[in-house]
């Protein structure tokens, strides 16, 4: 990701909200337990555990522009690429365990993918393997790469169809049983094509004819307005995919919209785009942005970024029920390029590095408890 120059690093947080005591970028908490941020009359709080992360273990060199998806069945994160420290691109793999907060690095035989940042990765449930597409390390890259969470070996499966993308997202479509992207870039070095908005989808059911090939999804006349450094999910109960948010490069602006793509029940014929209103409330308008879907709440969840007052950490959840806009809680440390999963097990979501454009990357690691007894009314 590009560096952005003359950014103040103000955090934007709703007046209604206590502000919250932060760690210097520096330091590193002293405590042996996990330290729980209370945040008053705040819904949620925020509880660091970055001080049960085993001091004597390796940790993951990349603190920024990672991607990685949550194994439910080892209970583990799984972790490739980014950009460490130094600002350069890495290839490594790291796993999180997800129940002692340990960190380990499994060994890798065979091909590889390359350095990357600004990828994207989802879980393949079908073949239990960890699916890598996209991203730069100068160009912007067409590579596909799956990684077997059994054997933790890679297999490439670049061929003609796939794309050039990077800043853009991507989710698991569960019905389509298939990758499906949406957004980003292709600077192919002659030309930059910027502002993508065709959704692309890769193909992961074994039984179809177009496995392990992309192909793209028709929409109509009617479409989201290409962007990049934006957050997508999946809404199964809905069979939609869900944005927010993002970067129009041709207007160099932030955006702040909503919109569903809703997946079309024959493979042969078209979807359709839908802008969601929302006209009470909405998070204010930014650009690396990560968002996730929490299932125990059925919330598309949107944290941090970029915004027109500096680098953010507020939390926003769109109740995907009523397609509502609620404000959850600040944040950690306000940063951008950092990563966002949800923990099945825990039904909480986990926040991990990022960048602030501090003397060094984000490291820590970070676990946001919604209060249980919250209803989404009492949010708006």
């Amino acid at each position: 990701m590009r560096r952005l120059l003359a950014v103040a690093a103000l955090s934007l947080i709703a007046a209604t909200l206590l502000a919250h005591p932060r760690l210097p970028a520096e330091a590193a908490p002293t405590t042996k337990h996990a330290t729980r941020v209370e945040r008053g009359a705040s819904s949620g709080e925020w509880v660091d555990r970055t001080p049960l992360l085993a001091k004597t273990a390796p940790r993951p060199r990349a603190g920024e522009d990672c991607s990685a998806i949550v194994d439910s069945v080892a209970h583990r994160l799984v972790l490739y690429g980014g950009k460490g420290d130094d600002d350069r691109d890495l290839a490594e793999v790291w796993t999180l365990d997800l129940n002692r907060f340990v960190w380990a690095r499994p060994a890798i035989s065979g091909p590889a993918p390359p350095e990357s940042e600004d990828h994207v990765a989802i879980l393949d449930p079908i073949g239990y393997r960890m699916i890598v597409h996209g991203g730069e390390n100068g160009l912007t890259s067409n590579k596909t790469w799956s990684l077997d969470l059994k054997s933790f070996r890679w297999r490439e499966l670049t061929d003609s169809t796939s794309p050039g993308r990077e800043d853009h997202t991507a989710v698991y479509d569960s019905r389509g049983k298939r990758m499906v992207i949406f957004g980003g870039r292709n600077n192919t070095g002659t030309i930059d094509y910027v502002n993508e908005w065709r959704l692309l989808a890769f193909d992961l059911d074994p039984r179809s004819p177009t496995f392990e090939k992309w192909v793209e999804l028709r929409c109509g006349d009617v479409h989201a307005p290409g962007r990049s450094d934006h957050a997508a999910v999946y809404d199964a109960a809905k069979n939609r995919m869900v944005i927010f948010g993002g970067w129009d490069k041709v207007a160099h602006d932030f955006m702040d919209d909503t919109w569903a793509y809703y997946f079309a029940s024959s493979p042969d014929s078209a979807g359709r785009w839908k802008k969601i209103k929302t006209k009470d409330s909405h998070p204010p308008r930014r650009r690396h942005v990560t968002g996730v879907y929490d299932a125990g709440h059925n919330w598309f969840v949107v944290y941090g970024g970029l915004g027109d007052e500096g680098f953010l950490n507020d939390v926003w959840a769109l109740d995907l029920g009523r397609d509502v806009w609620i404000n959850i809680t600040p944040g950690p440390q306000p940063r951008l390029d950092h990563l966002v999963v949800f923990d099945p097990h825990r039904k909480e979501l986990l926040l991990y590095g990022g960048d602030a454009h501090l003397s060094r990357k984000f490291h820590d690691l970070w676990e946001l408890d919604v209060h249980p007894d919250v209803s989404a009314d009492s949010l708006r």
